[in-house]
């Protein structure tokens, strides 16, 4: 009976130790995704808005499945139609179509994530915000750096239903920026007609060249060539000169970001093979001490009366089974086949 309840508790802090390896585990795997599952909403519709030049204002809007199918196509180029993709769909089964696209291209790049379409589809806040938040993680992860010459909203204008895009995937300032555009290159005549009668206006009278003391009125001044040429692409220099630095601002910020990140992944992940090492280590030592308990008490009851009466009875077995149990790693005490303790405090 006591050699039956030494095993009994060694199974014990077997199971224990399982169960501390799974925690471990699992508090690892939560240590890894906690970034990901804690990006806010604003976060969230700020990547989005940002990286494909849109005016998402709610996390419902993703629901239609586009938004994926445009960050799945910077991720892997080429591995969606995206003039199959429909910017337009009002309906659950147009944002079915769409998802097809997404999980098809996963397939293709092998990303192996389940996308619940049937809880996607019903536009609940809950559920695509998880969605978008896991999106955003992979993307972090798996994009490539910034593709040259990409336009989402040339890319989008492709699709169906992008000549006509809803608001929210119009590139951000959409109708405003326009008619402010149009404001600006509407054409402001030195006078205006009304009534057969001609109204001199405000342009018109600062425009008229000055008149010297006689009342004869001076010809305006002639520009050089050079004065003109200059006048004419000197905001343009400019322009892609301040472009130029901002740019190439913008790839720094972006490099040094990827390489803090680069190096906070390498290091978790050598902290992740560091334990799960540690507790492969543990287990197969406690492994052998139960299989070796486990040889001892099969020895032994094999055993006839007489023959257990001749090797101490159940007190040395016992006595064996508390050596196993207190031995350290580097006693270096085995149980052999006869379920003999051998090293350097074994018989």
């Amino acid at each position: 009976r006591r050699a039956h309840s030494c095993v009994c508790s060694v199974r014990l802090q077997i199971n224990q130790l399982a169960n501390i390896h799974h925690f471990l585990s699992l508090s690892v795997l939560f240590r890894m995704m906690d970034g990901a599952y804690f990006t806010s909403r604003s976060e969230l519709l700020d990547f989005f808005n940002t990286t494909l030049n849109m005016n998402l204002t709610k996390i419902e809007q993703t629901a239609t499945g586009a938004v994926a199918c445009q960050l799945a196509d910077i991720m892997f180029p080429k591995s969606v139609p995206m003039s199959r993709v429909s910017w337009e769909a009002k309906t659950p089964p147009e944002y079915v179509s769409n998802y097809k696209l997404l999980q098809a291209a996963f397939s293709k790049n092998k990303v192996q994530r389940y996308v619940d379409v049937d809880k996607l589809i019903r536009a609940k806040y809950q559920d695509n915000l998880e969605f978008c938040q896991w999106l955003k993680a992979f993307y972090d992860q798996a994009a490539p750096p910034l593709r040259e010459g990409y336009d989402p909203v040339a890319i989008r204008a492709r699709g169906k239903g992008g000549k006509k895009m809803p608001p929210q995937f119009q590139p951000r300032g959409g109708a405003a920026v326009r008619a402010a555009a149009a404001r600006k290159t509407r054409p402001t005549g030195a006078a205006r007609t009304t009534t057969g009668r001609t109204t001199t206006t405000r342009a018109a009278t600062r425009a008229a060249p000055p008149a010297n003391a006689a009342g004869i009125t001076s010809p305006p001044a002639r520009k050089s060539g050079a004065q003109k040429e200059n006048a004419r692409t000197g905001p343009a220099n400019r322009a892609a000169a301040e472009k130029g630095a901002t740019d190439n601002a913008d790839k720094i910020v972006a490099d040094a970001t990827l390489l803090k990140k680069n190096k906070e992944l390498t290091a978790r992940n050598a902290e992740l093979e560091t334990t799960m090492l540690q507790m492969e280590n543990e287990r197969d030592f406690y492994f052998e001490k139960l299989r070796g308990i486990e040889v001892m008490l099969q020895v032994y009851e094999d055993l006839s009366e007489e023959e257990r009466d001749t090797t101490g009875g159940s007190n040395a077995v016992i006595s064996k089974i508390f050596k196993v149990l207190y031995a350290g790693a580097d006693d270096g005490i085995v149980v052999n086949d006869d379920g003999d303790l051998i090293g350097t405090d074994g018989e």
